[in-house]
């Protein structure tokens, strides 16, 4: 079992979720760096003990000091679905692993004896998975055993579900990894969103996690129709898009925009309104919906799926949502992703009250309350939770990547300033999670 504490670095240390996983398996942090001004300081202020520097690339590497362990999750927007995914082509990001090798290498004989990192699960299969095997082979040049695993918190009972993958690595000449394995996963029947609501919390000035009025209207129309459907009927699996209901427009062989003028005029449009005019573009903005709008010979297999269930899904209960339109009217002036209902609680009560909210541009999206979405780092993307009335606080997400931090960002004199913390906490890494896969490593090293 690994006793004496070791010395470990921080890279890209944003949060400095590492420093908290290792700091808490006893072990010290002597030298981070941060790129962002912001996170740097706020890094100084809750870890007051630790040298940190800025931009790696303009760093001397030589006064990092010896260490045991170097950690990090280098920047991942290169091979992330929401960057652009150009991987060690991307100029500005995609280097930055190599600067992690360069680390490695001006140490020679007292390179670290481990390696923990985290990126983003697409990793793994960027550039036909050529990437991982360049991440690989470089770090099985330098003497090191590697493996990797794709884990997400709320396998772990944190309910919070962030797939990431973690590379970990082990000196071949001091043991290599004969007796690590990745943490074994528990139960996820376990794992609630109640572990980190804080019912009784007041929220800091300026979070603004209280429903507009619109939302308002668009949670409430919504909660009506998931409570007053019949039950004898089944709530489908796949997102609602009211727009097909009573729609008739071509869409399997075409596309509206390749169908001919009588053809649509012998058709009917969103909400089964009657198509008029003599302009085909005309009609095409006016009567079709705007997914359904694009000048393509086909629409891909899933969408064709989906307006085809969702017009079945219509006749099934044509009687029950031709009164729940009559009786709504406000539906259609709603922005049009809220016309659009994901209900993800197959088999669970039809009510929104204890369930989880999520306003997506994809549509009203309706989940269990057993774990978030991923944190993202945009600040619209925050869940709502109807018990609380409210989306959750910047300290309930901070305990969804199992932080404890005693200065908060964009906090300010106890008043929320929106400068990047949704972004932070998007991008950092989740301390209860590394801290299992680090104790598994150290212990058995």
């Amino acid at each position: 079992m690994q006793k004496k504490p070791l010395k470990f670095i921080d890279l890209y240390a944003g949060l400095g979720g590492f420093h908290q996983a290792l700091e808490k398996l006893g072990h010290k942090c002597v030298w981070a760096s941060e790129y962002n001004t912001k996170l740097r300081n706020l890094y100084k202020k809750n870890f007051p003990g630790t040298p940190i520097e800025g931009d790696i690339f303009k760093v001397d590497l030589n006064e990092i000091p010896p260490h045991d362990i170097i950690c990090g999750g280098f920047p991942c927007q290169p091979f992330s679905r929401a960057g652009k995914m150009l991987g060690f082509d991307d100029l500005k990001k995609g280097n930055h692993f190599f600067k992690i090798l360069e680390i490695i290498d001006l140490k020679k004989d007292k390179a670290p004896k481990y390696i923990l990192l985290e990126n983003v699960e697409t990793l793994l299969k960027h550039n036909n998975q050529e990437t991982f095997k360049v991440i690989k082979n470089e770090l099985e040049l330098r003497g090191y055993e590697i493996d990797k695993k794709i884990l997400s918190p709320h396998e772990f009972n944190i309910p919070h579900h962030r797939r990431r993958l973690f590379i970990v690595g082990a000196k071949k000449d001091k043991g290599g990894l004969k007796n690590f394995e990745f943490p074994q996963k528990k139960d996820i029947n376990n794992t609630t969103i109640e572990s980190i609501l804080c019912p009784n919390h007041i929220p800091f000035e300026g979070e603004k996690l209280y429903l507009s009025n619109e939302h308002k209207k668009v949670l409430q129309l919504w909660s009506d129709f998931i409570e007053n459907f019949p039950t004898e009927s089944k709530l489908p699996g796949f997102p609602i898009w009211s727009h097909e209901w009573g729609a008739t427009y071509p869409f399997q062989d075409y596309t509206p925009r390749r169908a001919n003028l009588d053809e649509l005029l012998n058709s009917k449009g969103i909400y089964g309104d009657k198509i008029i005019g003599l302009d085909k573009n005309n009609i095409i903005n006016n009567f079709i919906p705007r997914y359904a709008q694009k000048d393509e010979v086909k629409f891909p297999k899933w969408k064709v799926n989906f307006i085809r269930k969702n017009r079945e899904f219509y006749l099934d209960n044509k009687e029950y949502i031709d009164d729940f339109i009559i009786k709504n009217p406000e539906l259609r002036n709603f922005e049009f992703s809220y016309q659009k209902l994901e209900w993800s609680c197959q088999g669970a009560k039809r009510t929104f009250e204890d369930k989880i909210i999520q306003f997506r541009p994809s549509g009203l999206r309706v989940k269990l309350n057993n774990w978030s979405p991923a944190l993202t780092t945009v600040r619209t993307q925050n869940v709502y939770i109807p018990k609380l009335g409210r989306k959750l606080s910047l300290r309930e997400r901070i305990k969804l990547q199992s932080m404890n931090l005693k200065h908060l960002p964009d906090v300010i004199d106890d008043t929320y300033i929106p400068n990047g913390s949704y972004r932070a906490l998007g991008n950092a890494v989740n301390v209860e999670v590394v801290s299992i896969i680090a104790k598994n490593l150290l212990e058995n090293g």
